[in-house]
C-alpha cells in the first residue's frame, strides 16, 4: 500500500489548499496551515516545500518516503516523480479553463502576498531568483537574499521582480504575471493520476480521494 499521495499542481491552482484539505482525514499526518491573503500556507510539511522549489534545488534521489501516510503538495507530476517514488499515489489538479480569472486570481494572492517568516522569505528568494539565474552560485543567492532582506517589507511579487532583474513596479509585475499560463498535464500523467479540475477543488469529496489512496 502507498504511503505518500502527491498533491501535484501548477502555480497558482490550489494545491497547498487542496492537501491542507486532503490531510484533515484520519487516515493522513494532519498537516498545519495559515490563510494569508486568500493563500493557504502549510506550516508542518514534511519535506519542508521541496517538492515546491525549483528544479535545480531538489535532488530527489535523496528524499525518502517515510512509512507514514503522508499528504505533498508538489509542483512536480507523475511523468517526473515515479521514477524515483514508483510507489506513491498522484492526485493532479488540472489546468483552470478561465485563465483570465486565473491570473486575476494569482495577481491578489501572490503578488501581493508578504510574509514577516524570515524562512519563508529566505526560501522565496532563492527560489525565484534560481528560476531566472539557472546558473547561480550559492554565493549570489546569498548576496540577493541579504539585499531582499535589507529593504523591508517587501511582497512576493516584488521579489519576483527583483529576481528577474526588473525594478517592482505594477507594470513589471503584470508583465510576468502575463507570461504565466500553467502548461496542460501530459498523457502519462492524466494516465497515471486521479486528475480533479481545477473548478472542482473545493467541492470534490475527500472520500473518493481516500479510495483512490486505498486501491
Amino acid at each position: 500500500m502507498p504511503n505518500t499521495l502527491f498533491v501535484c499542481y501548477r502555480h497558482g491552482c490550489h494545491g497547498e489548499y487542496m492537501a491542507h484539505r486532503i490531510s484533515q482525514h484520519p487516515l493522513f499526518r494532519t498537516l498545519v496551515a495559515d490563510k494569508v491573503n486568500g493563500r493557504t500556507v502549510i506550516k508542518n510539511d514534511y519535506f519542508n516545500k521541496k517538492f515546491l522549489s525549483q528544479r535545480n534545488m531538489i535532488n530527489f534521489d535523496l528524499l525518502k518516503l517515510p512509512a507514514e501516510n503522508l499528504v505533498v503538495p508538489s509542483h512536480y507530476f507523475y511523468d517526473e516523480l515515479q521514477p524515483y517514488f514508483p510507489a506513491a499515489k498522484y492526485v493532479s489538479i488540472d489546468v483552470p479553463i478561465d485563465l483570465h480569472g486565473y491570473k486575476q486570481k494569482l495577481f491578489d494572492r501572490f503578488y501581493g502576498y508578504k510574509s514577516s517568516s524570515l524562512l519563508e522569505l529566505v526560501g522565496e528568494c532563492e527560489n525565484k531568483y534560481r528560476n531566472y539565474n539557472a546558473n547561480a552560485t550559492d554565493q549570489d543567492v546569498r548576496i540577493f537574499t541579504s539585499k531582499i532582506l535589507k529593504k523591508k517589507n517587501l511582497s512576493f511579487g516584488d521579489i519576483k521582480c527583483l529576481a528577474a532583474g526588473l525594478s517592482p513596479t505594477k507594470k513589471n509585475k503584470l508583465l510576468l504575471l502575463d507570461r504565466e499560463y500553467p502548461k496542460p498535464l501530459t498523457v502519462e500523467t492524466k494516465k497515471h493520476s486521479m486528475v480533479v479540475p481545477f473548478e472542482n477543488v473545493e467541492s470534490i469529496d475527500l472520500q473518493e480521494i481516500v479510495d483512490y489512496f486505498n486501491k
